[in-house]
């Protein structure tokens, strides 16, 4: 039988990345542009004013919003730092937690002081936190975009290596006992010898699989401090009437946070990013899936594996 989700994700998830690499050079705008407003006069009962925020048309396919900005503009510019932060705290996520896990999970010493140390930092909500650490930080920051996308991915990256470390952990603990592993030990071969030649090929799909989980769950993260005004790449705040929050980057979980207050009026401003970033998360757990159901009939087939 077809493994049609791991075809669906496959698919999805390659255009998605596509989009981040390229779709700003196929934005129909430049990403400072904004559609003027103004009095229009076509004939004695055709005349009136315009003003932003306009809705989907030919000349802006998804819309406009409050100040006049390009919609798909914006989405376009903004997929590179949604997608690759979170594909890359992601990855430095499962090679420093898996790394460790592996490595204490083949150790018979200090396997108490570090399980206790990554269960404590464990225990903590990620998004505590984060929101404690950056709330201080992101908003009118001194610094540069890049740097504060580097900051908060570090910090990403920080807060998941325990839980990435407890599941690689306990599954190398288990393949420890087994019979290849003792013999390969009394044949004289050292722990990175075991780690490279035994233990990784035993669990590149289980890392495989807890990758695209981790992007799913760093994407959540990066979207629940969105809705927290803390958006990647720094958060523009300004005063003088009602508090306005301004997405630097304009990543997609920034957008969803900055426009979250249209969901009663305008609100095709808050669906299109939205819907972009529910299909992302989508994508990415399909995927998951075909993952975990390609590693589930391969068990079956070879069971010895």
């Amino acid at each position: 039988m077809t493994n049609w989700r791991l075809w669906v994700g496959g698919v999805s998830t390659s255009f998605i990345i596509c989009i981040a690499l390229f779709g700003s050079f196929f934005a129909p705008y430049e990403k400072d542009y904004v559609e003027p407003s103004g009095y229009y006069y076509n004939g004695p009962d055709d005349f009136g004013m315009h003003a932003s925020p306009y809705p989907p048309s030919k000349e802006h396919l998804l819309g406009t919003d409050e100040w006049g900005y390009d919609i798909l503009t914006l989405l376009l510019y903004g997929a590179k730092y949604t997608i690759f932060v979170g594909i890359g705290v992601a990855l430095l996520r499962i090679f420093i937690g898996g790394s460790l896990g592996i490595w204490f999970g083949l150790s018979g010493k200090n396997q108490k002081e570090a399980n206790s140390f990554f269960g404590l930092l464990g225990s903590i909500p990620a998004f505590l936190i984060l929101y404690f650490l950056l709330v201080g930080i992101t908003i009118n920051s001194p610094l540069s975009v890049i740097e504060l996308v580097i900051l908060q991915s570090l910090l990403m990256t920080l807060v998941g290596i325990p839980g990435v470390y407890a599941a690689v952990f306990s599954k190398t603990n288990e393949l420890r006992g087994e019979l290849f592993i003792t013999a390969t030990r009394a044949l004289g071969a050292g722990k990175l010898r075991i780690m490279g030649k035994h233990i990784f090929p035993h669990l590149k799909g289980t890392l495989l699989a807890m990758f695209i989980k981790e992007i799913i769950l760093v994407l959540t993260l990066i979207g629940q401090l969105g809705i927290f005004n803390l958006f990647l790449g720094g958060t523009i705040l300004r005063l003088g009437g009602p508090p306005v929050y301004i997405s630097i980057s304009r990543d997609w979980s920034g957008l969803i946070g900055q426009w979250r207050s249209f969901v009663y009026n305008y609100q095709w401003i808050l669906f299109y990013p939205l819907l972009a970033f529910i299909l992302v998360l989508f994508s990415f757990y399909i995927l998951s899936r075909g993952i975990e159901l390609k590693q589930k009939a391969t068990l079956q087939k070879y069971p010895h594996i």
